[in-house]
């Protein structure tokens, strides 16, 4: 059976329409609609019932929307559903005509549909709350790891409901693994409007969290909840169920996706389905980093650093503001081991650049896993792989060591600072920025905060070019006084302060 996947615009509102919320869905063979379930968040704070069908939820429960008995399946019916879509595929008119047509390019219908499931997948669930845990709040959090499934026909017997879902289990003999840098490709309605109705986000997987999750590199503001994820072969792998949320305070943008192959397993065992069994392992990525990077617990800090090689010495180079101060030990986790790590230097006041520690490594660590620091300067436009391990870094040891990455590029050059686009998060200061070779380009420091806003899209690091010579001198004298040469002049100082550059004004 061939589906037919499209995007879609679901809107949800009770019934006195005081209450409206809108997100994108994906909708397959124009018949059945799912989306990310955090659609209900405000209509389950309103009553009861509400409670009831949050409890049912966190118990991975199937919530059957056409069981009369059921009272969160009453809460459900009394909500009113429209799903907007172009539904009908048009020729392409004579460019003439076109210009003298006063209809508007692209039509989009809406129709109104009707709730059949809730299900919250359990895994999804598990891992989400490892991630966001102290952050925004449990309803939340089980609402993001559930799914509401609808249909825009009359309501479908249960028989020829299973059916349809079997059918859609075959989908998933196409699907391949997920693997980190894969490149995506997201179809959304950003801030739930049909004035950005079928907007395109392309991207790359950042990591890939166990069987059920895994990151994207996009930059996707709210409403793109629900939206459909698709690989470079257009096949649908996930659907989004987190675009931020609350931590301390400040809004983190942070894009999650759960596997679409996994909820549909999920789903179908909860119906009590047969499915065959697919396994879709983690394989590792044939990018050589993740065996060059390392987290580094220090005090209440914690942070990334890099393996480095320098004339055949090796060292981790990372943050001061992770490592805390001078003449302290830190506890240090690779791939391969666990180990402590002392601090050879680190900038006096980390709160001023260069915001750089230098480390310790064990004696037994293989050269390969050193990388080298890049030889040119960064270059605007320039590929970049900032690395490390964001929010979710405690989820990852569970299951493996697993960093993760997210390509950028760079756009802005200046004296002591390069700029990416590349998102960052906290969690991943001190991690490297690589370039298209591997070799440690930057070392990442902070995002932008503008009165309060955190743009972790635009991101600062120190460039390894500017700091070589330093640490090539050290490598060959030993002498560890050569290393507060590292310590940044008042020009550079300007620049990471984003203080006002020289102006020569003619007027």
């Amino acid at each position: 059976m061939l589906l037919k996947i499209r995007h879609a615009l679901l809107e949800v509102s009770n019934q006195s329409a005081k209450e409206t919320v809108k997100q994108s869905a994906v909708i397959i063979n124009n018949e059945i609609i799912i989306s990310c379930a955090n659609i209900l968040q405000s209509f389950a704070r309103q009553s009861d019932t509400g409670e009831r069908l949050i409890h049912s939820l966190q118990q991975c429960k199937l919530v059957d929307a056409q069981d009369v008995q059921c009272r969160e399946g009453k809460l459900l019916r009394g909500l009113n559903y429209l799903v907007t879509f172009d539904r009908h595929r048009r020729p392409v008119p004579d460019r003439s005509i076109q210009q003298n047509s006063a209809h508007p390019a692209n039509i989009l219908t809406r129709y109104t549909a009707q709730p059949l499931y809730v299900f919250c997948a359990a895994e999804v669930s598990r891992s989400l709350h490892k991630i966001l845990r102290n952050a925004d709040s449990d309803e939340q959090n089980v609402l993001r790891s559930s799914f509401l499934v609808l249909t825009m026909r009359k309501l479908m017997e249960r028989e020829s409901f299973k059916r349809f879902i079997q059918h859609i289990s075959s989908y998933l003999r196409y699907l391949q693994p997920i693997h980190t840098l894969d490149d995506v490709l997201v179809m959304c309605s950003p801030f739930g409007m049909e004035n950005f109705y079928k907007t395109i986000s392309i991207g790359k997987v950042c990591n890939v969290l166990g069987n059920s999750l895994f990151g994207l590199s996009n930059a996707l503001p709210l409403g793109c909840e629900g939206a459909a994820v698709f690989n470079n072969k257009l096949r649908l792998i996930g659907i989004i169920v987190c675009t931020s949320f609350q931590r301390q305070q400040e809004n983190v943008n942070l894009i999650l996706a759960a596997n679409f192959g996994y909820l549909v397993r999920d789903f179908m065992a909860q119906l009590g389905t047969r499915i065959t069994i697919l396994t879709l392992p983690r394989e590792t990525s044939n990018f050589a980093w993740e065996r060059s990077i390392v987290v580094i617990e220090s005090a209440s800090h914690q942070g990334t650093g890099t393996y480095i090689r320098v004339h055949d010495k090796c060292f981790i180079l990372t943050c001061a503001h992770v490592v805390g101060k001078l003449n302290s030990v830190v506890q240090c986790r690779a791939f391969d081991r666990e180990f402590s790590s002392d601090v050879i230097w680190c900038n006096p006041d980390e709160n001023r650049p260069y915001d750089l520690a230098l480390l310790t490594t064990p004696a037994d660590i293989p050269r390969d896993y050193c990388v080298r620091i890049a030889r040119n300067r960064a270059t605007l436009g320039q590929t970049v792989y900032n690395a490390g391990f964001p929010y979710y870094v405690n989820f990852n040891f569970k299951y493996d060591f697993n960093p993760s990455i997210f390509q950028g590029r760079i756009i802005k050059c200046d004296r002591g600072a390069i700029m990416s686009d590349g998102s960052v998060q906290s969690g991943q200061s001190g991690g490297p920025m690589f370039d298209q070779n591997g070799c440690i380009l930057g070392v990442c420091v902070s995002n932008i905060k503008h009165d309060d806003i955190v743009y972790p899209n635009i991101n600062t690091a120190i460039p390894t070019y500017d700091i070589r010579r330093t640490l090539h001198e050290f490598a060959t004298t030993n002498d560890v006084s050569v290393l507060n040469n590292l310590v940044a002049n008042q020009e550079v100082c300007r620049v990471w302060s984003l203080d006002m550059p020289p102006i020569q004004s003619k007027l």
